[in-house]
């Protein structure tokens, strides 16, 4: 089950087009999923991360998804065979490892990923939600060619071992967190974005020599549009939870307005 499709055959059969839109979903709710999943983005990156969702919580957002045919990738919290395991177990069409800094790190995640011989993940195809419970024969075979491994660069540690991440067979994707990665180079997002482009041209230019493909999360300066441009094949576009806070908070604010104008 060596893989023969090329990673970016396979992200654009997960999206349907490159670049994709991404929408960030970072509310443990199905409900909210659902709507997402109807707004048209190309994928949905469930965010086990950050977000307070757990395993049958994280299942029951990647059911909602599906009737809208919206591509999945699950963000787990870190690296544990047991987390990429229930995420690609429930059905996701790939993981995304935060804070990956080291080609080490990096086959880690393949084992736990893919299937034999490019990784050891476990056996349970009869079992699983991702399989149909054993209704799709072919699932273990066509696994390899299908999963999305996608590794996030978010030191500048990871940065200097970029090249040597992207070379490992089975990883997929780049993944510039420039937020984490800012934090951890003490910049400004807002300030140096300058420099967050210098670091974004240097993950395309790995990925690239390596035939991997890009994704990335806008900072204040840098849109979708321009990203895409620039070489990334998948750009988060809108989180569930800041546009959520966001249209409220500017709702609450016109209503507020408006009575103060009458007053």
């Amino acid at each position: 089950m060596t893989a023969t499709a090329t990673p970016k055959e396979k992200l654009a059969a997960l999206a349907g087009r490159l670049p994709a839109r991404c929408l960030w979903l970072g509310l443990p709710s199905p409900v909210a999923a659902e709507i997402a999943g109807q707004a048209g983005a190309e994928i949905a990156v469930i965010d086990a991360e950050h977000g307070a969702i757990g395993v049958e919580r994280m299942a029951d957002m990647l059911r909602a998804l599906a009737p809208s045919g919206t591509g999945t990738i699950v963000r787990v919290g870190e690296m544990s065979e047991a987390r990429v395991k229930h995420a690609l177990d429930a059905g996701a069409g790939g993981v995304m490892i935060p804070y990956v800094e080291t080609a080490a790190e990096a086959e880690a995640v393949v084992r736990a990923a893919l299937y034999p011989p490019l990784g050891a993940r476990g056996q349970a195809v009869g079992v699983i939600r991702a399989s149909r419970y054993g209704r799709e024969p072919d699932y273990v075979a066509q696994w390899n060619d299908r999963a999305i491994v996608a590794v996030q660069i978010e030191s500048h540690h990871g940065l200097t071992n970029a090249v040597a991440i992207a070379e490992v067979e089975g990883v997929d994707m780049l993944f510039f967190g420039p937020f984490d990665y800012a934090q951890d180079a003490g910049l400004d997002p807002a300030a140096d974005g300058a420099v967050l482009w210098q670091v974004f041209r240097q993950i395309v230019a790995a990925a690239r020599g390596a035939g991997k493909t890009v994704g990335v999360f806008p900072w204040p300066g840098a849109t979708p549009a321009d990203l895409a441009a620039a070489g990334a094949d998948l750009v988060a576009v809108a989180s569930d939870v800041a546009t959520l806070a966001g249209g409220l908070a500017s709702a609450v604010q016109a209503i507020s307005l408006s009575i103060s104008d009458v007053s």
